[in-house]
């Protein structure tokens, strides 16, 4: 490393070194993060070697120490931001950001595993009517215990956000139709008070994220169709919705 000769030098290639490593934790997830320090840390270490650097090992503590506390302080901070990003303000949910981004996420992995995976977009059918009469914060305080007693019932690996409005949705991986059906069972009999409509579709091992929500949000105006308060099936790409129940031809 030809400019690593005198001490100021050094001292620079040290800021250089350091900056380089803080930077990983700001594009990289943690782990590969963590694995960037130590190759800069690597890398450090020759250089000084190579120029027989004064004080060269506790330039390196000093320059290293800085780089990890640094890195690991950038790393939380970003991690912060992008959840507030992806969250629902009201409800705390996943917001229609991360709801897509962890869709897209969840059919990668099923195509990976030859996995199931099915979505369902939930519609609470008298929000609007309760907003016009009782106001926006009691609307929200719905909200609010929806996503609270919803949030108890779905099993660890499903995630439920808040698209927007009075709209909700689950992607429900490794899920078949029978058990995605039985988990909006219990959404249902969780919050009696508050009747909902839901399309259901289950991913046809090859279509985008985005066919398959529209096939989700045509099942859910199907269901609120036939008076609310029900649960449409989506039928295969391009194939008819079926009713509760059944599988789709």
């Amino acid at each position: 490393v030809p400019f690593l000769g005198a001490g100021a030098a050094t001292a620079a290639a040290g800021c250089y070194y350091t900056w380089i490593s803080i930077l990983g934790f700001y594009f990289l997830p943690r782990r590969q993060a963590l694995a960037h320090l130590a190759f800069m840390g690597v890398v450090y270490a020759a250089a000084l070697a190579t120029v027989h650097a004064p004080g060269g090992p506790g330039q390196w503590v000093v320059t290293m120490g800085t780089a990890a506390v640094g890195g690991l302080v950038v790393g939380h901070l970003v991690g912060s931001l992008r959840q507030q990003a992806g969250t629902d303000v009201i409800t705390g949910l996943a917001n229609r950001r991360q709801w897509e981004q962890t869709l897209e996420r969840e059919l990668s992995r099923a195509w990976r595993r030859h996995l199931p995976v099915a979505v369902a977009v939930i519609d609470l059918d008298d929000f609007k009517a309760l907003n016009d009469r009782a106001g926006h914060q009691a609307g929200d305080r719905v909200l609010k215990e929806v996503s609270a007693a919803w949030g108890d019932v779905i099993r660890d690996e499903d995630v439920l956000a808040r698209p927007g409005g009075d709209e909700f949705g689950v992607v429900l991986p490794n899920c078949g139709q029978m058990e995605a059906l039985q988990i909006l069972d219990r959404l249902r009999t969780k919050t009696p008070a508050l009747p909902f409509s839901a399309g259901l579709a289950l991913w046809d091992g090859t279509e985008h994220a985005n066919s398959l929500m529209e096939r989700a949000d045509i099942a859910l105006y199907r269901a609120k169709s036939r008076g609310g308060n029900d649960t449409a099936v989506a039928g295969t790409s391009g194939g008819p919705a079926s009713a509760p129940g059944e599988r789709s031809a």
